[in-house]
This record gives structure tokens, C-alpha cells and sequence, in this order.
């Protein structure tokens, strides 16, 4: 065969393999650009971070470029009118406090903050003129009150909120029924947290009645869209309008400014390890719902004690915290790490359920919705 011939047909098969090769490169390229194009803007620089800490691009942005990936304050808003609230008061609180107040419906004191005395106050309100009770102070309850002033009954008798609080519709009839059928449906596996970490069944139920009425309910958010959300919002322009009416001083925006950023680095902790578990157990992070501060599973676990207390409770090798034995055996495991011993007192228990939830009224509603079903299964009470 003629050599030159053969020269010219190998340049001519370099030539088209190169061809080949430039249009695959621009065409990875536009599909590359493509997916950082249908990235919510707001949400780029969280999956370059994510990038930076070694996770795959590629996969980020098939992520990120979902339809559910669309960024919300609402996570970020939340977490920083309650912190501002605990620290200075709302001042839409304390004008929806005043009109109460001069309309005899509220005692005081005007301080700007949403306790039981301000929300029981707002509701009676609403009942007397004919609204749905909704104990929230909005600029739509202040034009109600100034559009209808009803005055309080001259004999009105406040409420005493002396005792201990609690979230009363976990100890509602139909609440602690479903607790119930839960702890007698699962007897076995309640048995086996208990024998191995020492939590006796009445504790793990009542705990997984006020986070997710045992399993039915696991939250309405989706927890990967909720931990970028509230990593972008580190970025306090992001979530400021919500505190329009506030209008904070430069000391107090600073202050915010400040827990914005502190909550986004933690935010941004737990979106990894949530990439992570997704990753472990094989799941789709927009599959997996969580709480509004990303908090997912029967027992609500945060994704980073997913991957420290997550434990296989069904012998298949997963650690799945969407199972019932799974979550059960997580539980005891995390509890057992935050301090339960056995035979400890009420006191060492609430400090157990204390770092669990840092919330006083989460730890009185365990314990009283553990004491009833303790006396429940004594006495025979519990569903078959």
C-alpha cells in the first residue's frame, strides 16, 4: 500500500479524532455552564464551597439544579426573630401588647416578647371579633385592632400560667392514643433499647410523640433545601426585610449580623454531614424531609449525630433513621451518649433530654407524657 497514502489517511483519522475530542470538550462545557446556570444564584457559592471541601461538582449541580432547590428565608427568619425576640423584644410584639393592654385584654407587661400571657391574649381577642385564633402578632392583627377596638369584658378573669408549660396538644386524647398504639406495636424492639442502653420504653416514646407523633409526622420541609437555605442566609441581606418593622438599630443589625453568620457555619456543618448520610445510605437528599432547621428521621436526628449515633436496630446493615428498630436503637444509643444511666433521678433525666432539645417546655412535655404511659402499660391500658 502506498505509503503516502497511508500518511494521509492517519492525519486525516488524527484530524477527526481531535474533532471528535474538541466538540466533546465544548459540549461538556455548555453542560457544564448549563447546570451553573439553573443553580439558584443565591445558592452558587454554597455548592463552590461544598466543591472547595471535596464533595463532586458534577453531582452538586445536578443537585442544586433541581426544581426543589430554590432558596427560602424562611428557615433563617425564624431562627433570628426568636433570637431577637429572646434578647431585645419585638417591637411588634410590644404595639400589639399596647393596643391589648389599653383594650383590657392583656395585663403586661409590654416587653415585646410572645409568651403564654401575650398569645392567650391575642386569641381572646380574635375569638371576640369573630377571627380564627392564631396567636401570632402580625401587622394584620395591628390593623384589626385599630379597625375594631373591642374592648375586653369589664370581669374578664387572665389565666394563671404559674405552672410548669407544656405542649398541650401532645397530651391530647388522640395524641397519646397514637403514642400508645406505637409503644404496644413495637414492644419487641422498644425491649431490645432498653436492655441494651438502659432507656426504658415509656421514655422513647413520649420522646418521639412531641418530635414526630411517633413516625407520622417528618416534617413538611425538605432538609438539604433547608440547610443551603440557611447557609446562604449567612448573608443577612438575604433574610433583613423580615425585620422591616423592627428597623434595628447599626448596634443591633450588627448583632444580627453577627447570628446570621454564626448559624450559617453551623448550617453549612450539617449540610455536609446530611450530603454524607444521603451518600451512605444510598438515598436521594431531596427524598429526605426534615424539620425546619434540618432535622430528619423518626427521632429527628440532625444530620451530623446521624452520623455519629445512627445505629443498624434490624440486623439488615443499614442504619436507616426512617425505620422504626433503627430509630429506636438510635435514640438509646445518643441518649446513652448524652448521659442516661439507669435508675437516675427525674432531675438527671431532664438534663439528659435538656441537651437533647434545649427547650424547658420540650423536657415537661417527655416527662409528663412518660409518667402516663408508664401508668398506662402498669395498669393494662396499652392498644394490643
Amino acid at each position: 500500500m502506498d505509503k503516502a497514502w497511508m500518511a494521509r489517511l492517519r492525519w486525516r483519522w488524527y484530524g477527526y479524532a481531535l474533532s471528535v475530542a474538541l466538540v466533546a470538550a465544548f459540549l461538556g462545557a455548555a453542560l457544564a455552564a448549563l447546570a451553573a446556570s439553573t443553580v439558584d444564584p443565591a445558592f452558587e457559592p454554597v455548592v463552590r464551597r461544598l466543591v472547595a471541601d471535596g464533595f463532586s461538582e458534577s453531582k452538586l449541580r445536578r443537585l442544586y439544579s433541581r426544581a426543589e432547590m430554590a432558596f427560602s428565608q424562611n428557615a433563617m427568619a425564624d431562627k433570628l426573630t426568636a433570637l431577637y425576640m429572646r434578647k431585645y423584644g419585638l417591637r411588634i410584639i410590644a404595639d400589639a401588647q399596647n393596643r391589648l393592654s389599653a383594650l383590657g385584654w392583656y395585663p403586661g407587661p409590654v416587653d415585646g416578647r410572645l409568651d403564654r400571657m401575650t398569645k392567650w391574649a391575642i386569641k381572646s381577642y380574635q375569638t371576640a371579633v369573630g377571627l380564627p385564633p392564631n396567636p401570632v402578632a402580625s401587622e394584620a392583627l395591628l390593623a384589626e385592632l385599630a379597625k375594631n377596638p373591642v374592648r375586653a369584658p369589664e370581669n374578664i378573669a387572665y389565666p394563671d400560667f404559674s405552672a410548669r408549660e407544656v405542649h398541650e396538644v401532645v397530651l391530647t386524647p388522640e395524641r397519646l392514643g397514637e403514642a400508645r398504639e406505637f409503644y404496644a406495636r413495637n414492644r419487641e424492639a422498644l425491649s431490645r433499647v432498653r436492655q441494651r442502653y438502659g432507656v426504658p420504653e415509656e421514655y422513647l416514646v413520649a420522646l418521639l410523640a412531641v418530635e414526630t407523633r411517633v413516625g407520622r409526622y417528618l416534617g413538611d420541609q425538605v432538609a438539604v433545601v433547608n440547610l443551603s437555605s440557611l447557609t446562604a442566609a449567612e448573608d443577612l441581606t438575604r433574610v433583613e426585610s423580615v425585620f422591616a418593622y423592627e428597623k434595628p438599630s447599626p448596634d443591633r443589625r450588627a448583632w444580627l449580623e453577627k447570628k446570621a453568620l454564626e448559624k450559617g457555619e453551623w448550617a453549612y456543618r450539617e449540610l455536609k454531614a446530611l450530603l454524607r448520610y444521603a451518600d451512605a445510605q444510598n438515598m436521594d437528599p431531596l427524598s429526605i424531609p426534615g424539620s425546619i432547621y434540618g432535622a430528619i428521621g423518626i427521632c429527628q436526628f440532625m444530620p451530623s449525630n446521624a452520623l455519629k449515633y445512627a445505629v443498624d436496630g434490624n440486623g439488615d446493615g443499614k442504619a436507616d433513621l426512617f425505620e422504626v428498630a433503627d430509630a429506636l436503637m438510635s435514640l438509646g444509643n445518643i441518649l446513652r451518649a448524652m448521659g442516661w444511666k439507669p435508675g437516675m433521678s427525674d432531675e438527671a433525666m431532664r438534663k439528659v433530654f435538656y441537651a437533647y432539645n434545649h427547650s424547658r417546655v420540650y423536657v415537661n412535655t417527655i416527662m409528663d407524657a412518660a409518667a402516663r404511659l408508664r401508668d398506662d402499660a402498669a395498669s393494662g391500658r396499652l392498644a394490643p
